[in-house]
């Protein structure tokens, strides 16, 4: 069974080998407060001014999704913000209906999430003094459950919104 854990998702997805296997692109629309409108997309008048280019792969969760943002775009302050609340939303061309631009919520992802419990000036957070290097730790249920673009039915050459 261990075998079959280290070549699977909790979800029974196959883990992409990242070393074997290129990223693909994600153009990705920041707006912080809601959404982009749909019309923008559909008329093909798109909010580049708001666009961070990232690289990922299928098996990348919302939360890794959003530390590639963070690290791509230092500049921002509000990908830094502790108290940030993250929804993601994909713009697809939907073949069902003529090809016209449709949006599914994909799920959110809070900064503390991310950023994990503090630290404080006398000490680093607990977490960052666990020495992890090639122990295999046990997954968080939060982390068990969190489901990666593939499973969400993101593909290559979707847009990524981002509030």
């Amino acid at each position: 069974i261990m075998a079959d854990m280290e070549t699977t998702t909790p979800a029974g997805q196959p883990i992409v080998s990242r070393e074997k296997t290129a990223p693909f692109l994600i153009r990705t629309f920041v707006k912080v407060g809601s959404f982009h409108r749909l019309s923008l997309f559909e008329e093909n008048t798109l909010p580049t001014t708001d666009e961070q280019q990232i690289y990922t792969w299928k098996d990348a969760t919302l939360r890794e999704v959003l530390t590639t943002l963070r690290n791509a775009a230092p500049q921002i302050p509000e990908f830094r913000h502790p108290l940030a609340r993250y929804s993601f939303r994909a713009i697809y061309a939907d073949a069902a209906n003529r090809g016209r631009f449709a949006q599914k919520e994909l799920g959110i992802v809070y900064s503390r999430d991310i950023l994990g419990e503090p630290g404080t000036v006398d000490s680093p957070a607990a977490r960052l003094l666990n020495d992890t290097d090639g122990e295999s730790r046990e997954q968080t249920e939060r982390e068990k459950e969190e489901r990666t673009l593939d499973e969400l039915r993101f593909v290559p050459g979707d847009y990524l919104c981002v509030s």
